[in-house]
Protein backbone atom coordinates (compact mmCIF):
# COMPACT_ATOMS: atom_id res chain seq x y z
CA UNK A 1 0.00 0.00 0.00
CA UNK A 2 3.00 2.22 1.39
CA UNK A 3 4.82 1.58 -2.21
CA UNK A 4 1.39 2.36 -4.32
CA UNK A 5 1.26 5.51 -2.87
CA UNK A 6 4.75 6.68 -3.14
CA UNK A 7 4.08 5.84 -6.70
CA UNK A 8 0.80 7.92 -6.90
CA UNK A 9 3.10 11.09 -5.54
CA UNK A 10 6.03 9.89 -8.47
CA UNK A 11 3.17 10.26 -10.76
CA UNK A 12 1.58 13.51 -9.77
CA UNK A 13 5.33 15.12 -9.43
CA UNK A 14 6.24 14.33 -13.28
CA UNK A 15 2.74 15.66 -13.84
CA UNK A 16 3.43 18.59 -12.80
CA UNK A 17 7.32 18.09 -13.70
CA UNK A 18 5.37 17.89 -17.86
CA UNK A 19 3.48 21.11 -16.88
CA UNK A 20 6.23 23.17 -15.49
CA UNK A 21 8.40 23.12 -18.62
CA UNK A 22 6.62 22.98 -21.30
CA UNK A 23 8.28 24.90 -24.27
CA UNK A 24 6.88 26.33 -27.67
CA UNK A 25 8.90 25.90 -30.44
CA UNK A 26 9.18 30.20 -31.45
CA UNK A 27 10.91 29.15 -35.02
CA UNK A 28 8.37 26.81 -36.56
CA UNK A 29 5.33 25.65 -34.41
CA UNK A 30 3.82 23.84 -37.10
CA UNK A 31 7.13 22.25 -38.61
CA UNK A 32 6.39 18.60 -38.70
CA UNK A 33 10.16 16.37 -38.04
CA UNK A 34 7.93 13.52 -40.41
CA UNK A 35 8.82 15.71 -43.27
CA UNK A 36 12.31 15.43 -42.93
CA UNK A 37 13.93 13.16 -45.26
CA UNK A 38 18.10 12.03 -44.56
CA UNK A 39 20.47 13.07 -47.21
CA UNK A 40 22.65 10.21 -48.22
CA UNK A 41 25.67 9.95 -45.39
CA UNK A 42 28.09 7.91 -44.20
CA UNK A 43 29.39 7.58 -40.75
CA UNK A 44 32.80 5.76 -39.49
CA UNK A 45 34.61 5.94 -36.25
CA UNK A 46 37.12 3.81 -35.09
CA UNK A 47 37.91 3.45 -31.30
CA UNK A 48 40.97 2.24 -29.12
CA UNK A 49 40.86 2.08 -25.59
CA UNK A 50 44.04 1.09 -23.60
CA UNK A 51 44.45 0.77 -19.92
CA UNK A 52 47.21 -0.95 -17.56
CA UNK A 53 47.27 -0.64 -14.02
CA UNK A 54 49.47 -1.60 -11.20
CA UNK A 55 49.48 -2.00 -6.98
CA UNK A 56 51.93 -2.68 -4.35
CA UNK A 57 50.62 -4.04 -0.77
CA UNK A 58 53.23 -4.80 2.20
CA UNK A 59 52.07 -6.23 5.67
CA UNK A 60 53.49 -6.60 8.54
CA UNK A 61 52.18 -7.86 11.92
CA UNK A 62 53.91 -8.44 15.35
CA UNK A 63 52.59 -10.78 18.00
CA UNK A 64 53.40 -12.01 21.81
CA UNK A 65 55.98 -14.83 22.02
CA UNK A 66 58.44 -13.41 19.23
CA UNK A 67 55.49 -14.60 16.23
CA UNK A 68 55.53 -12.43 13.12
CA UNK A 69 53.96 -12.46 9.81
CA UNK A 70 54.67 -10.38 6.83
CA UNK A 71 52.25 -10.43 3.73
CA UNK A 72 53.74 -8.58 0.38
CA UNK A 73 51.63 -8.58 -3.07
CA UNK A 74 52.39 -7.23 -6.45
CA UNK A 75 49.48 -7.14 -8.80
CA UNK A 76 48.76 -5.71 -12.55
CA UNK A 77 45.94 -5.36 -14.75
CA UNK A 78 46.04 -4.41 -18.39
CA UNK A 79 42.96 -4.09 -20.85
CA UNK A 80 43.10 -2.91 -24.68
CA UNK A 81 39.32 -2.60 -26.18
CA UNK A 82 38.66 -1.79 -30.15
CA UNK A 83 35.27 -1.04 -31.66
CA UNK A 84 34.92 0.03 -35.91
CA UNK A 85 31.43 1.05 -36.30
CA UNK A 86 30.00 2.01 -39.76
CA UNK A 87 26.32 3.43 -40.76
CA UNK A 88 24.75 4.41 -44.05
CA UNK A 89 22.18 5.59 -45.52
CA UNK A 90 20.62 5.89 -48.79
CA UNK A 91 17.71 5.77 -51.19
CA UNK A 92 18.42 1.87 -51.59
CA UNK A 93 20.41 0.96 -48.30
CA UNK A 94 19.80 1.27 -44.94
CA UNK A 95 22.51 -0.94 -42.61
CA UNK A 96 25.24 -0.11 -39.57
CA UNK A 97 28.36 -2.53 -39.00
CA UNK A 98 29.77 -2.80 -35.28
CA UNK A 99 32.73 -5.02 -34.89
CA UNK A 100 34.45 -5.31 -31.36
CA UNK A 101 38.17 -6.72 -29.97
CA UNK A 102 38.31 -6.41 -26.28
CA UNK A 103 41.71 -7.83 -24.56
CA UNK A 104 42.02 -7.91 -20.65
CA UNK A 105 44.65 -9.46 -18.47
CA UNK A 106 45.74 -9.56 -14.83
CA UNK A 107 47.89 -11.08 -12.52
CA UNK A 108 49.45 -10.86 -9.27
CA UNK A 109 51.79 -13.20 -7.08
CA UNK A 110 51.71 -12.45 -3.37
CA UNK A 111 53.73 -14.28 -0.77
CA UNK A 112 53.55 -15.03 2.84
CA UNK A 113 56.05 -15.58 5.11
CA UNK A 114 55.58 -17.35 9.50
CA UNK A 115 58.63 -15.99 11.68
CA UNK A 116 58.91 -18.04 15.05
CA UNK A 117 60.95 -20.69 16.25
CA UNK A 118 60.82 -21.86 12.26
CA UNK A 119 60.74 -19.82 9.08
CA UNK A 120 57.73 -20.79 6.97
CA UNK A 121 57.16 -19.07 3.41
CA UNK A 122 54.31 -19.51 1.54
CA UNK A 123 53.89 -18.35 -1.99
CA UNK A 124 51.60 -17.98 -5.27
CA UNK A 125 51.20 -16.83 -8.76
CA UNK A 126 47.90 -16.08 -10.75
CA UNK A 127 47.16 -15.14 -14.09
CA UNK A 128 43.93 -14.51 -16.18
CA UNK A 129 43.26 -13.77 -19.49
CA UNK A 130 40.13 -12.86 -21.21
CA UNK A 131 39.42 -11.87 -25.21
CA UNK A 132 36.22 -11.16 -26.79
CA UNK A 133 35.44 -10.58 -30.34
CA UNK A 134 31.97 -9.29 -32.26
CA UNK A 135 30.22 -8.21 -35.29
CA UNK A 136 27.04 -6.86 -35.65
CA UNK A 137 25.60 -6.19 -39.29
CA UNK A 138 22.07 -4.76 -39.82
CA UNK A 139 21.60 -4.16 -43.82
CA UNK A 140 18.25 -3.60 -45.63
CA UNK A 141 18.08 -3.44 -49.57
CA UNK A 142 15.61 -1.04 -50.38
CA UNK A 143 13.67 -0.82 -53.94
CA UNK A 144 11.31 2.20 -55.39
CA UNK A 145 8.47 1.21 -53.24
CA UNK A 146 10.52 0.91 -49.87
CA UNK A 147 9.99 -3.15 -49.86
CA UNK A 148 13.26 -4.64 -48.91
CA UNK A 149 15.46 -7.97 -47.64
CA UNK A 150 17.09 -7.96 -44.80
CA UNK A 151 20.60 -9.59 -44.18
CA UNK A 152 21.70 -9.35 -40.27
CA UNK A 153 24.82 -11.02 -39.30
CA UNK A 154 25.33 -11.33 -34.76
CA UNK A 155 28.56 -13.36 -33.77
CA UNK A 156 30.60 -13.25 -30.38
CA UNK A 157 33.12 -15.36 -29.19
CA UNK A 158 36.02 -15.31 -26.56
CA UNK A 159 37.37 -17.12 -24.17
CA UNK A 160 38.21 -16.73 -20.09
CA UNK A 161 41.65 -19.04 -19.01
CA UNK A 162 42.57 -18.45 -15.09
CA UNK A 163 45.84 -20.10 -13.37
CA UNK A 164 46.65 -20.01 -10.52
CA UNK A 165 50.19 -21.79 -8.61
CA UNK A 166 51.17 -22.61 -5.03
CA UNK A 167 54.22 -22.90 -3.38
CA UNK A 168 55.44 -23.53 0.23
CA UNK A 169 58.13 -24.86 2.22
CA UNK A 170 56.03 -27.57 3.81
CA UNK A 171 53.20 -29.27 2.26
CA UNK A 172 50.38 -30.74 4.08
CA UNK A 173 49.20 -33.70 1.61
CA UNK A 174 46.96 -34.07 -0.42
CA UNK A 175 48.57 -30.36 -1.70
CA UNK A 176 47.06 -28.24 -4.35
CA UNK A 177 49.61 -26.75 -6.12
CA UNK A 178 47.86 -25.46 -9.41
CA UNK A 179 44.16 -24.53 -9.82
CA UNK A 180 43.47 -24.00 -13.74
CA UNK A 181 39.96 -22.99 -15.13
CA UNK A 182 39.54 -22.70 -18.97
CA UNK A 183 35.73 -20.78 -20.48
CA UNK A 184 35.54 -20.88 -24.29
CA UNK A 185 32.14 -20.18 -25.66
CA UNK A 186 31.23 -19.33 -29.86
CA UNK A 187 27.69 -18.00 -31.28
CA UNK A 188 26.31 -17.11 -34.30
CA UNK A 189 22.98 -16.29 -35.68
CA UNK A 190 21.85 -14.71 -39.56
CA UNK A 191 18.89 -13.21 -39.30
CA UNK A 192 17.35 -13.33 -43.21
CA UNK A 193 14.08 -11.02 -43.35
CA UNK A 194 11.87 -9.18 -46.30
CA UNK A 195 9.80 -6.47 -45.01
CA UNK A 196 7.87 -3.54 -46.37
CA UNK A 197 8.56 0.24 -45.03
CA UNK A 198 10.99 2.73 -43.98
CA UNK A 199 12.35 4.55 -40.51
CA UNK A 200 14.50 7.35 -41.01
CA UNK A 201 16.18 8.96 -37.95
CA UNK A 202 15.05 12.90 -37.62
CA UNK A 203 16.85 13.79 -34.61
CA UNK A 204 18.95 16.43 -37.01
CA UNK A 205 15.93 18.27 -37.63
CA UNK A 206 15.26 18.63 -34.22
CA UNK A 207 18.41 20.14 -33.73
CA UNK A 208 17.99 22.81 -36.50
CA UNK A 209 14.82 23.73 -34.70
CA UNK A 210 16.61 24.36 -31.19
CA UNK A 211 19.40 26.13 -33.21
CA UNK A 212 16.99 28.74 -34.87
CA UNK A 213 14.41 29.22 -32.06
CA UNK A 214 17.51 29.86 -29.64
CA UNK A 215 18.91 32.35 -32.15
CA UNK A 216 15.24 33.71 -32.69
CA UNK A 217 14.44 34.63 -29.43
CA UNK A 218 18.34 36.22 -28.86
CA UNK A 219 17.34 38.17 -31.99
CA UNK A 220 20.67 36.77 -33.99
CA UNK A 221 18.14 35.71 -36.69
CA UNK A 222 17.07 38.49 -38.70
CA UNK A 223 13.44 36.85 -39.73
CA UNK A 224 11.83 33.66 -38.74
CA UNK A 225 12.85 30.99 -41.29
CA UNK A 226 10.69 29.18 -43.36
CA UNK A 227 9.71 25.38 -43.60
CA UNK A 228 11.76 24.89 -46.77
CA UNK A 229 14.95 26.29 -44.51
CA UNK A 230 14.68 24.27 -41.37
CA UNK A 231 14.60 21.25 -44.14
CA UNK A 232 17.65 22.63 -45.92
CA UNK A 233 19.48 23.46 -41.96
CA UNK A 234 18.60 19.61 -41.06
CA UNK A 235 20.06 18.33 -43.82
CA UNK A 236 22.89 20.39 -44.07
CA UNK A 237 23.49 19.70 -40.27
CA UNK A 238 23.65 15.55 -41.25
CA UNK A 239 26.04 15.91 -43.90
CA UNK A 240 28.02 17.91 -41.77
CA UNK A 241 28.00 15.78 -39.06
CA UNK A 242 29.32 12.95 -40.86
CA UNK A 243 32.36 14.44 -41.98
CA UNK A 244 35.53 12.31 -41.06
CA UNK A 245 38.08 14.47 -38.70
CA UNK A 246 40.89 12.92 -36.70
CA UNK A 247 41.23 15.87 -34.37
CA UNK A 248 38.07 16.60 -32.62
CA UNK A 249 39.35 20.42 -31.97
CA UNK A 250 39.37 20.62 -35.66
CA UNK A 251 35.83 19.14 -36.36
CA UNK A 252 34.17 21.22 -33.53
CA UNK A 253 35.90 24.57 -35.43
CA UNK A 254 34.50 23.64 -39.12
CA UNK A 255 31.28 22.15 -38.14
CA UNK A 256 30.69 25.79 -36.31
CA UNK A 257 31.73 27.48 -39.36
CA UNK A 258 29.91 25.68 -41.98
CA UNK A 259 26.40 26.04 -39.39
CA UNK A 260 27.62 29.54 -39.75
CA UNK A 261 27.79 29.98 -43.16
CA UNK A 262 24.69 27.98 -44.23
CA UNK A 263 23.02 31.14 -41.70
CA UNK A 264 25.11 33.96 -43.91
CA UNK A 265 24.30 32.33 -47.39
CA UNK A 266 20.14 32.07 -46.20
CA UNK A 267 20.36 35.65 -45.38
CA UNK A 268 19.08 34.17 -42.03
CA UNK A 269 22.08 35.23 -39.70
CA UNK A 270 21.77 39.02 -37.52
CA UNK A 271 24.28 40.05 -35.31
CA UNK A 272 27.09 38.27 -34.69
CA UNK A 273 28.03 38.96 -30.64
CA UNK A 274 29.03 36.34 -27.97
CA UNK A 275 25.38 35.16 -27.82
CA UNK A 276 24.94 34.49 -30.99
CA UNK A 277 28.57 31.89 -31.18
CA UNK A 278 27.84 31.16 -27.41
CA UNK A 279 24.54 29.53 -28.50
CA UNK A 280 25.08 27.43 -31.89
CA UNK A 281 27.95 26.12 -29.68
CA UNK A 282 25.78 25.34 -26.58
CA UNK A 283 23.18 23.46 -28.88
CA UNK A 284 25.43 21.82 -30.81
CA UNK A 285 27.10 19.63 -28.12
CA UNK A 286 23.56 19.50 -25.43
CA UNK A 287 21.15 19.13 -28.10
CA UNK A 288 22.26 16.60 -30.52
CA UNK A 289 20.02 14.25 -29.11
CA UNK A 290 18.34 12.32 -28.15
CA UNK A 291 17.41 9.66 -31.17
CA UNK A 292 14.12 10.77 -32.64
CA UNK A 293 12.78 8.48 -35.37
CA UNK A 294 9.69 8.42 -37.92
CA UNK A 295 8.02 5.83 -39.94
CA UNK A 296 7.12 2.27 -40.17
CA UNK A 297 8.35 -1.18 -40.92
CA UNK A 298 7.23 -4.68 -41.03
CA UNK A 299 9.03 -7.72 -41.60
CA UNK A 300 9.09 -11.45 -41.62
CA UNK A 301 11.67 -14.27 -41.80
CA UNK A 302 14.00 -17.15 -40.37
CA UNK A 303 16.76 -16.46 -37.95
CA UNK A 304 19.17 -19.75 -37.78
CA UNK A 305 21.90 -19.84 -34.87
CA UNK A 306 24.33 -22.01 -33.44
CA UNK A 307 25.93 -21.82 -30.00
CA UNK A 308 28.93 -23.87 -28.48
CA UNK A 309 30.64 -23.76 -25.38
CA UNK A 310 33.32 -25.41 -23.36
CA UNK A 311 34.98 -25.33 -19.73
CA UNK A 312 36.82 -26.86 -17.63
CA UNK A 313 38.00 -26.79 -13.99
CA UNK A 314 41.20 -28.80 -13.19
CA UNK A 315 42.96 -28.96 -10.03
CA UNK A 316 46.44 -30.60 -9.23
CA UNK A 317 47.77 -32.17 -6.19
CA UNK A 318 50.55 -33.52 -4.60
CA UNK A 319 50.21 -37.02 -2.35
CA UNK A 320 51.94 -39.61 -1.47
CA UNK A 321 48.68 -41.97 -1.17
CA UNK A 322 49.87 -43.74 2.04
CA UNK A 323 53.00 -44.18 0.07
CA UNK A 324 56.27 -42.49 0.96
CA UNK A 325 56.49 -41.89 -2.73
CA UNK A 326 55.41 -38.36 -3.60
CA UNK A 327 52.74 -38.11 -6.97
CA UNK A 328 51.30 -36.08 -8.88
CA UNK A 329 47.27 -36.26 -10.17
CA UNK A 330 44.50 -33.77 -11.32
CA UNK A 331 41.09 -33.35 -10.62
CA UNK A 332 38.73 -31.86 -13.33
CA UNK A 333 35.13 -31.22 -14.43
CA UNK A 334 34.36 -30.25 -17.57
CA UNK A 335 31.12 -29.67 -19.58
CA UNK A 336 30.74 -29.19 -23.78
CA UNK A 337 27.57 -27.89 -25.01
CA UNK A 338 26.50 -27.66 -28.71
CA UNK A 339 23.07 -25.99 -29.40
CA UNK A 340 21.02 -24.76 -32.30
CA UNK A 341 17.99 -22.95 -33.08
CA UNK A 342 15.51 -21.92 -35.82
CA UNK A 343 13.59 -18.97 -35.04
CA UNK A 344 10.39 -18.09 -37.66
CA UNK A 345 9.68 -13.98 -36.49
CA UNK A 346 7.48 -11.48 -37.55
CA UNK A 347 8.14 -7.46 -36.29
CA UNK A 348 6.02 -4.33 -36.60
CA UNK A 349 7.98 -1.17 -35.08
CA UNK A 350 5.98 1.81 -35.75
CA UNK A 351 7.83 5.62 -34.57
CA UNK A 352 5.87 8.86 -34.98
CA UNK A 353 6.91 12.56 -34.02
CA UNK A 354 3.49 13.71 -33.23
CA UNK A 355 4.54 16.86 -32.64
CA UNK A 356 7.79 18.74 -31.95
CA UNK A 357 7.80 17.61 -28.43
CA UNK A 358 5.81 14.61 -28.51
CA UNK A 359 7.22 11.26 -29.81
CA UNK A 360 5.29 7.59 -29.75
CA UNK A 361 6.87 4.08 -30.52
CA UNK A 362 5.30 1.23 -30.62
CA UNK A 363 6.25 -2.81 -31.15
CA UNK A 364 5.19 -6.08 -32.12
CA UNK A 365 7.50 -9.20 -31.95
CA UNK A 366 5.60 -12.61 -32.91
CA UNK A 367 8.61 -15.40 -32.90
CA UNK A 368 8.44 -19.26 -32.68
CA UNK A 369 11.39 -21.13 -31.96
CA UNK A 370 12.86 -24.55 -32.32
CA UNK A 371 15.68 -25.37 -29.70
CA UNK A 372 18.03 -28.11 -29.15
CA UNK A 373 20.79 -28.64 -27.28
CA UNK A 374 23.01 -31.87 -26.20
CA UNK A 375 25.96 -31.30 -23.40
CA UNK A 376 28.29 -33.82 -22.13
CA UNK A 377 29.28 -33.86 -18.47
CA UNK A 378 32.50 -35.39 -17.44
CA UNK A 379 34.19 -35.56 -13.80
CA UNK A 380 38.01 -37.14 -13.22
CA UNK A 381 39.08 -38.17 -9.89
CA UNK A 382 42.84 -38.88 -10.04
CA UNK A 383 43.31 -38.61 -13.81
CA UNK A 384 40.30 -41.36 -13.58
CA UNK A 385 36.70 -40.89 -15.46
CA UNK A 386 34.49 -41.26 -12.84
CA UNK A 387 31.38 -39.84 -14.22
CA UNK A 388 29.90 -38.85 -17.04
CA UNK A 389 26.52 -37.56 -18.39
CA UNK A 390 24.98 -36.86 -21.18
CA UNK A 391 21.52 -34.31 -21.23
CA UNK A 392 19.32 -33.55 -24.00
CA UNK A 393 17.11 -30.79 -23.96
CA UNK A 394 14.58 -30.10 -26.81
CA UNK A 395 12.78 -26.77 -26.40
CA UNK A 396 10.14 -25.37 -28.46
CA UNK A 397 8.72 -22.30 -27.55
CA UNK A 398 6.78 -19.34 -28.97
CA UNK A 399 6.91 -15.75 -27.62
CA UNK A 400 4.78 -12.58 -28.42
CA UNK A 401 5.83 -9.80 -26.75
CA UNK A 402 3.92 -5.48 -27.43
CA UNK A 403 5.17 -2.34 -26.11
CA UNK A 404 3.80 1.08 -26.71
CA UNK A 405 5.78 4.17 -25.35
CA UNK A 406 5.54 8.00 -25.51
CA UNK A 407 8.15 10.32 -24.89
CA UNK A 408 8.24 14.08 -24.12
CA UNK A 409 11.04 16.59 -24.89
CA UNK A 410 9.84 20.14 -24.14
CA UNK A 411 13.27 21.70 -24.83
CA UNK A 412 16.71 20.15 -25.25
CA UNK A 413 17.66 18.88 -21.62
CA UNK A 414 14.10 17.57 -20.66
CA UNK A 415 12.33 14.61 -21.06
CA UNK A 416 9.86 12.60 -19.59
CA UNK A 417 9.05 8.34 -21.17
CA UNK A 418 5.81 6.99 -20.46
CA UNK A 419 5.43 3.03 -21.52
CA UNK A 420 3.48 -0.49 -20.96
CA UNK A 421 5.05 -3.22 -21.89
CA UNK A 422 3.29 -7.15 -22.09
CA UNK A 423 5.08 -9.80 -23.28
CA UNK A 424 3.83 -13.80 -23.65
CA UNK A 425 6.23 -16.97 -23.71
CA UNK A 426 5.12 -21.00 -23.59
CA UNK A 427 7.97 -23.62 -23.61
CA UNK A 428 7.00 -27.02 -24.87
CA UNK A 429 10.23 -28.86 -23.49
CA UNK A 430 11.57 -32.31 -23.49
CA UNK A 431 14.33 -33.17 -21.24
CA UNK A 432 16.59 -36.20 -21.05
CA UNK A 433 19.59 -37.21 -18.42
CA UNK A 434 21.67 -40.65 -20.40
CA UNK A 435 19.44 -43.22 -21.08
CA UNK A 436 16.90 -42.00 -18.56
CA UNK A 437 12.91 -41.81 -19.61
CA UNK A 438 12.15 -38.47 -21.28
CA UNK A 439 10.71 -35.78 -18.69
CA UNK A 440 8.07 -33.33 -20.72
CA UNK A 441 7.20 -30.00 -19.14
CA UNK A 442 5.44 -27.14 -20.02
CA UNK A 443 5.49 -23.60 -19.20
CA UNK A 444 3.58 -19.63 -19.19
CA UNK A 445 5.55 -16.87 -18.36
CA UNK A 446 3.17 -13.66 -18.67
CA UNK A 447 5.15 -10.35 -17.92
CA UNK A 448 3.70 -7.13 -18.04
CA UNK A 449 5.34 -3.71 -17.01
CA UNK A 450 3.94 0.35 -16.71
CA UNK A 451 7.32 2.58 -16.49
CA UNK A 452 7.21 6.39 -16.18
CA UNK A 453 10.44 8.40 -15.98
CA UNK A 454 11.88 11.96 -16.17
CA UNK A 455 14.97 13.77 -16.52
CA UNK A 456 15.32 17.63 -16.16
CA UNK A 457 18.68 19.12 -16.57
CA UNK A 458 19.09 22.63 -14.54
CA UNK A 459 22.33 23.22 -16.16
CA UNK A 460 24.60 20.54 -18.63
CA UNK A 461 26.55 19.35 -15.53
CA UNK A 462 23.38 19.01 -12.90
CA UNK A 463 20.24 16.66 -13.74
CA UNK A 464 17.26 15.53 -11.70
CA UNK A 465 16.13 12.23 -12.33
CA UNK A 466 13.13 10.59 -11.02
CA UNK A 467 10.68 7.63 -11.93
CA UNK A 468 8.47 5.27 -10.99
CA UNK A 469 7.90 1.41 -12.63
CA UNK A 470 5.86 -1.89 -12.26
CA UNK A 471 6.25 -5.39 -12.87
CA UNK A 472 3.82 -8.31 -13.02
CA UNK A 473 5.09 -11.52 -13.43
CA UNK A 474 2.09 -14.74 -13.54
CA UNK A 475 4.67 -17.98 -14.55
CA UNK A 476 2.69 -22.02 -14.65
CA UNK A 477 5.37 -24.78 -14.89
CA UNK A 478 3.18 -28.06 -15.67
CA UNK A 479 5.29 -31.05 -15.45
CA UNK A 480 3.52 -33.67 -17.68
CA UNK A 481 2.76 -37.14 -15.15
CA UNK A 482 3.21 -40.77 -16.16
CA UNK A 483 0.49 -43.34 -16.34
CA UNK A 484 1.68 -43.67 -12.45
CA UNK A 485 1.94 -40.21 -11.80
CA UNK A 486 -0.31 -36.76 -12.07
CA UNK A 487 0.86 -33.72 -13.09
CA UNK A 488 3.00 -31.96 -11.35
CA UNK A 489 2.12 -27.99 -11.84
CA UNK A 490 3.92 -25.32 -10.33
CA UNK A 491 2.46 -21.73 -10.28
CA UNK A 492 3.94 -18.22 -8.72
CA UNK A 493 2.68 -14.81 -9.06
CA UNK A 494 4.80 -11.94 -8.51
CA UNK A 495 4.37 -8.31 -8.35
CA UNK A 496 7.53 -5.66 -7.95
CA UNK A 497 7.68 -1.36 -8.13
CA UNK A 498 10.59 0.51 -7.89
CA UNK A 499 10.66 4.43 -7.27
CA UNK A 500 13.34 6.42 -7.74
CA UNK A 501 14.79 10.11 -7.49
CA UNK A 502 18.27 11.09 -8.09
CA UNK A 503 20.50 14.37 -8.51
CA UNK A 504 23.20 13.78 -10.40
CA UNK A 505 26.42 16.56 -10.65
CA UNK A 506 28.72 15.41 -13.42
CA UNK A 507 32.69 16.91 -13.62
CA UNK A 508 33.44 17.00 -17.66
Amino acid sequence: MKTMQYSAKVILLLGLFTCLFTFNSIAQTDFNLSDYKNPDYQYRSLDFNFGLSGNNMYNKQSFPDNYNSKYTRNSFNGNLDTRYFSTKNSKFYQGSQTYRLNYRTNGYNDKFVEEDSTHLESSGKSFTQNLEIGANSANRFYNNKKRFVEVDLNFSGGFDNQLRRNEKDIEAYPYKYENRSNDYQVSASIPLLIGTGRIEQVQDARLAVYILDDLLKSDDLKRTPEKDEIVALAEFITQTKNQRFFDSRLRKIAEITAIDSFLTVRNLKGQSDASYYTLLNDNWDFSNGPVRSTGSRFSIGIAPQVYASFNELKESYHDTLNSPVVISYNNIDNSRMDSWGLDAMARYVYEKPINLTWQQTSTADLRYSLYNSQSILKTYEKDVLTDENKVNVNDPNVELFLSHVYDYYPNSRTNIQMGASARFIQHWTDDQWNDDPEVNSQEINIHGGLSLYGNYYFSPQLRFSMGVHGDYLYSKNTIIGTADLPDEVTKSTQFASNVSAHITYSLF
